[in-house]
């Protein structure tokens, strides 16, 4: 799974498990995702989400409105919820039906709204996202000049040589 994740998008799940370990979850969930997100504001899944009208702190607030401190930790291994894995083997879907090599944070965004039930995608609902404006804003992202995750080591913000 590692190999096809893009930098950004391997350190957004990352920065799930920190933002579990934070609140008190033995597991990182959509949920965790969902706010790894919205703390790197140059990905993708950031872009998309500005275009929608909505911020880190909005989706931070839902987030929290909808979740309950968890307990402690227990043990080293942080390991993802089965909502979160199916969160990111849409995401994987989603980056094969675009014919895009690398799963950027853009795909796991789509991921997120995709997992109908999971924290992601409730989270996302009650904010007025559905999956289809996801793809739309990505769509548009893509068509513009904005640069998108392409590469495994590109950070979203840079633009490749050919396209300048």
């Amino acid at each position: 799974m590692w190999k096809r994740l893009t930098v950004r998008a391997r350190k957004s799940i990352f920065l799930a498990q920190k933002e579990a370990e934070k609140l008190g979850y033995a597991q990182a969930g959509p949920e965790h995702l969902l706010l790894a997100l919205t703390r790197e504001d140059e990905c993708v899944a950031g872009k998309i989400l500005r275009r929608l009208g909505i911020d880190s702190g909005t989706i931070r607030q839902e987030v929290m409105r909808q979740i309950s401190r968890g307990s402690e930790c227990i043990g080293d291994s942080m390991q993802l919820t089965v909502s979160a894995k199916h969160a990111l083997d849409y995401a994987f879907a989603e980056a094969r039906e675009m014919m895009d090599e690398w799963v950027g944070t853009e795909h796991m965004l789509l991921g997120l709204a995709h997992e109908t039930g999971g924290m992601g995608s409730i989270v996302l609902g009650n904010l007025g996202l559905d999956l289809m404006q996801i793809r739309e804003a990505l769509r548009k992202i893509k068509a513009g000049t904005l640069p998108f995750e392409s590469q495994p080591d590109r950070d979203s913000c840079e633009v490749p040589a050919a396209a300048k």
